[in-house]
């Protein structure tokens, strides 16, 4: 069986991208897919929630193992099959590619067809708009901070450009 999910942005108005998966392919197969479609540094961190209806997180499902205790809890995408986990039209989940700001992909299960043998799954069946653009933290941690120039860089400072009065009245009394 395969499953169409439609993938879109709250970042990106006009972005959508349609992937189709077969039902005991893994979570990490459409991480996969995903950061394949979208040109996307697959060595940065990703989770998928499984969601409610509302979009509220239910269950999520990592990358890699976190810790010993956390692992009877959250599952790993490599281990997860993607149909043990949707399989009704309209089951939810989240796609969080930017766990540092929480930047994400809304995707839903669109649509449950017949696999086409000729189809190489996972596949992009449709694809509209600019994917949100990927921001790496390693660019961010190593940038050297810029200089700003400030409206003192290129001035004097003299007595005009200060009101005394504010400084010496806000200076406490002396005993």
């Amino acid at each position: 069986m395969v499953l169409k999910f439609r993938l879109i942005s709250n970042e990106q108005d006009d972005f959508i991208r349609d992937i189709e998966i077969l039902d005991v392919q893994t979570f990490f197969h459409l991480h996969e897919a995903i950061q394949d479609n979208l040109h996307f540094d697959k060595s940065q961190i990703a989770s998928f929630f499984i969601c409610n209806q509302k979009w509220e997180k239910e269950q999520e499902i990592t990358l890699f193992e976190l810790s010993e205790e956390e692992a009877a809890k959250v599952l790993v995408m490599d281990n997860t099959k993607i149909g043990d986990y949707m399989q009704g039209t309209h089951d939810k989940m989240l796609y969080v590619y930017d766990i540092f700001n929480e930047r994400l992909f809304f995707i839903e299960l669109v649509e449950i067809l017949k696999q086409d043998t000729s189809i190489a799954y996972p596949c992009c069946s449709f694809e509209k708009g600019q994917a949100p653009q990927q921001i790496f933290m390693d660019a961010i941690f190593n940038s050297q901070p810029q200089e700003e120039s400030t409206p003192l860089d290129n001035a004097s400072l003299d007595d005009e450009m200060f009101d005394q009065q504010i400084f010496d009245d806000s200076l406490p009394d002396e005993e």
